[in-house]
Formats: structure tokens, C-alpha cells, sequence
């Protein structure tokens, strides 16, 4: 079967827009302004700082995700080989590219898992909207079993749909479909995502009681896909420019689903996170994990992912050591300076 030459080309255009200095988002995640104690007197080595974390049922090397990316066309590949091996080397999680075009175009799997390298967790990913168009749980198990992953990332985008020229904008029922989904595919889990504009907390509770196996908030403060839309077409550039700022700050919207999820969802920390000790912020924070996506895709262009994740991860250490915590997982917010 012949690859769809639209879809491919845009998937490409949103890998080159995506990577441009133009589509970051123009307002701050809040990351900056969370402030870590500083203890001169860690009380450990920091070789013995533990940074292992349990997620969805598997165990990270760290709380980390390489979040979704990209899939389904040539220029795919090497980027996912880079990210494949990068997450696999430092034991972090990842989320695969959006995975619809598999159902259609099987021999696209060689773009998304390009090589034989396997993180921990490895999630395929859907959109919402593909629900609310027809796609039953039968074809979405069939998406997690061509990637041979170990769940599922649902995303939520719909700023994106309406200003993407060829979008989707219908999330009418949506909610019902994302319950009936979780319960289709128990007891593999379903992660939902924003893409870059935050959860806002009643989303998060919805989704807690549809029984999501975890949220992630994904906050605006990094890649802004309504600005990658505007740099595929003028008219959607129009539309998009208002929404340079929308949406809620990372920093908001964790300590929001936090709040609201209690211990019922982890909860996911993603948007603008660009290195460990924003990682650490977030963990501060209440997140489960962080999510990196467009520092790692810069990485991967340029051949350097591998090294990126590991400064990532190496910073992580360091700056849970000087908090003064024996592992990632014990940051919380005794970590964090008081605010005036």
C-alpha cells in the first residue's frame, strides 16, 4: 500500500515547524519561578542519589518521558532512531508520534520504531478527535500491537483541529468515548495528554473518573501548535496569531491537577520543561514524572540525543542532591523555598 503523500507531507512540515524558534510559545511555563531549597549539607554522596521511578506499571531508569514527536513519513526515522536509543540508554519512558496513519498505512511502523532499541515504556498515541470520528478500541489495540508498546497516549488538542487547515474541531462526546476506551483496553493503560495548552483542572477530574491510568497536563510554556499550524499556511497563521499566549502555564496546571487528582491519577508534568532541574521543579510539584519534547527533538536533528538525555538525567541527580532528597520520587513541596 502506497504511503498518503498529503499526510506525509505534513507530517514533515510539522517536524521542520515544530523545530523553528517560531512556534515556541510566547508566554512562560511558571517553571522559573518555582524555587528549590538549596542544603549545603545534602546528607549523602551523590552517587547514592536514586533516581528510579515506577510508572504505568513498568520502572524507569527516571522520571522522564520523551514525550511525542513524530511518525509516519521519511523524515521520521532518524530523528526516532536517535529518541529510541536515547530513552532506551537512560532508562526513560516514551510516546511515540500520532500513530493513525498505521491503520491505513502498516509499513509505516519502520518510521515510528526504526530500530530494535526498547525504553521501559513505550506508549503509542491517538488523538481524541480520532475517536469522536469513528475509531472503535479494536483498531486503537491494533495501533498499540503494530508498535508492540506497552499502552496507549490519548491526546486532547483542540486548538490545534481548529486552526490546522485539514482539522478535525469535533470533541462533542469525547468523554464517553475516552471511558468506553479505558475500560476496551484494561488492563493496558491509557494516558491522556494535552499537546502544549494545559489541562484544566475539571478536565483533569473528568478524566479521573473516566479512569485514565494517568493525565498528562502539558502546559503551555513550550512548543505552541497552534503557531506550528501558522507556519504551514497563511490563512491559519491569521487565525493562530491571537493565541501566541493561550492557555494555561505549566507550573499552574500541575499544582491545579495535582490538587484536584489527589492520589487517584498520577499526574504528568509536560510544556516548556527544558532540562533536570525543571524536571525536579515539577516533581516538587506533585508530578509523577516530566515530559521533554522539543529540546530532545533539536537533540535528535542533531545527532546529539543520546548525550542531551544524559545531561538531562545527570542534572536531575544534582539537583535532587542538593534539595536535599535521597531519590527523585521523595521531591515534594518540603523541597520547595516558601513563597512570599
Amino acid at each position: 500500500m502506497h504511503a498518503d503523500p498529503v499526510r506525509t507531507a505534513r507530517k514533515a512540515e510539522h517536524l521542520d515547524a515544530a523545530a523553528s524558534p517560531d512556534a515556541v510559545h510566547r508566554g512562560a511555563s511558571g517553571l522559573d519561578e518555582v524555587r528549590l531549597r538549596h542544603r549545603a549539607l545534602p546528607g549523602r554522596d551523590l552517587a547514592q542519589v536514586d533516581l528510579a521511578a515506577n510508572l504505568l506499571g513498568q520502572r524507569l531508569g527516571a522520571p522522564v518521558i520523551v514525550s511525542a514527536m513524530t511518525g509516519g513519513s521519511e523524515a521520521s526515522r532518524g530523528v526516532n532512531v536517535e529518541l529510541l536509543e536515547a530513552a532506551t540508554e537512560h532508562g526513560a519512558a516514551m510516546i511515540l508520534g500520532s500513530s493513525r496513519a498505521l491503520l491505513d498505512e502498516p509499513g509505516l511502523v519502520g518510521t515510528y520504531r526504526p530500530c530494535a532499541a526498547r525504553p521501559p515504556l513505550l506508549l503509542a498515541n491517538l488523538g481524541a478527535s480520532h475517536l469522536v470520528q469513528g475509531l472503535t478500541a479494536d483498531q486503537a489495540l491494533r495501533v498499540v500491537e503494530l508498535l508492540d508498546a506497552d499502552g496507549l497516549a490519548l491526546y486532547l488538542n483542540p486548538l490545534q483541529e481548529a486552526v490546522q487547515p485539514e482539522g478535525h474541531p469535533e470533541l462533542g462526546g469525547a468523554i464517553e468515548l475516552i471511558a468506553d476506551l479505558v475500560e476496551r483496553l484494561a488492563p493496558l493503560p491509557v494516558l491522556v495528554k494535552e499537546i502544549g495548552f494545559g489541562l484544566d483542572p475539571d478536565d483533569v477530574a473528568l478524566l479521573a473518573d473516566a479512569g485514565v491510568a494517568a493525565v498528562d497536563v502539558a502546559g503551555a510554556g513550550g512548543t505552541n501548535w497552534a503557531l506550528v499550524e501558522g507556519l504551514r499556511d497563511d490563512d491559519a497563521r491569521a487565525l493562530a496569531a491571537p493565541f501566541s499566549t493561550w492557555g494555561t502555564p505549566t507550573a499552574e496546571a500541575l499544582r491545579d491537577a495535582v490538587r484536584v487528582a489527589g492520589l487517584r491519577v498520577p499526574v504528568i508534568a509536560s510544556g516548556g520543561v527544558r532540562d533536570g532541574v525543571d524536571v525536579a521543579r515539577c516533581l516538587a510539584l506533585g508530578a509523577s514524572a516530566a515530559g521533554i519534547a522539543r529540546p530532545m527533538l533539536l537533540a535528535a536533528r542533531a545527532g546529539t540525543a543520546q548525550a542531551a538525555l544524559g545531561t538531562l538525567v545527570e542534572q536531575l541527580r544534582v539537583a535532587t542532591w542538593c534539595a536535599g532528597a535521597a531519590a527523585a520520587r521523595d521531591l515534594g513541596p518540603e523541597h520547595l523555598r516558601p513563597t512570599a
